[in-house]
């Protein structure tokens, strides 16, 4: 199954190299931000609702909590657990593939976390959290026992460290700071490097390549041979990407646009 993931995603991003797209499915939507899971569903938010569509555009699920304020963030990497973090009440809630709630929200105040700018899923159902006021990464087990933490990251930094999004793939956690770079950790909080990529607003890991949006463009990094890409869109307009198994998702200011790449 590994060995068939990873062949499946070299074809997803050959035929994004090439740059030819046809348009899918077109969803008219002022959306806040999106995400996608493995299989091409399409996570979609607006304030405090969570909307999820099909590859093919086909609205499924709704989810909404107006008790926990706007969502902030959504991570589907795992298509049967997705979290969502609300990040004015340092709430943390996660729902099934039918957006139904699994479970009470997680308070992360009561595990001493005030204010926690980000969050996101870990492996065995586990929780990383950045703690903006140590500089420090937690990660809490599925008992919500605190079991890894880094020390303080600014000495990382030359810089002052601002991260704007954060995410574990492939037993490496991703930490973007836009005035640095996107830091790597391996999934105990071991420090690996930094990928010296500035101003990326958004970055998906794919393989060994992370895609990142910069500047309105599409770049690529690889993390093993330090290659560097950049990439033509079929829109030039565009907030936010995604690329999963072929499909290329493009978010603009009043839609969601999905394209198949050839």
């Amino acid at each position: 199954m590994r060995t068939l993931l990873f062949i499946l995603l070299f074809i997803s991003t050959s035929v994004f190299s090439q740059g030819k797209y046809t348009l899918i499915k077109t969803i008219e939507t002022e959306s806040d931000y999106f995400t996608t899971d493995n299989q091409s569903n399409v996570y979609v938010v607006k304030a405090n609702e969570l909307t999820k569509y099909n590859k093919d555009g086909k609205l499924l699920y709704k989810y909404s909590n107006k008790n926990l304020g706007n969502i902030t963030f959504v991570d589907a990497s795992n298509m049967l657990r997705v979290l969502l973090f609300y990040k004015e009440f340092s709430q943390v809630v996660f729902l099934d593939n039918t957006l139904s709630q699994n479970g009470e929200a997680i308070s992360l105040s009561l595990l001493d976390i005030y204010q926690p700018p980000l969050a996101c899923s870990s492996y065995n159902n586990g929780i990383w959290v950045y703690d903006q006021q140590s500089f420090s990464l937690l990660r809490y087990d599925k008992t919500l026992q605190d079991i890894q933490q880094t020390g303080n990251l600014q000495t990382l930094q030359n810089d002052s460290l601002q991260p704007n999004m954060m995410i574990e793939y492939d037993n490496r956690l991703y930490l973007n700071n836009p005035r640095s770079g996107i830091l790597i950790f391996d999934i105990y909080g071991t420090y690996y490097k930094t990928i010296p990529v500035k101003n990326a607003t958004q970055f998906q890991p794919i393989t060994d390549w992370v895609y990142y949006q910069s500047e309105k463009k599409i770049k690529a990094y690889n993390i093993k041979t330090t290659e560097e890409k950049e990439f033509e869109m079929p829109l030039t307009d565009f907030r936010n990407f995604r690329l999963e198994m072929s499909i290329l998702i493009l978010q603009t200011e009043k839609s969601i646009s999905l394209f198949s790449a050839e």
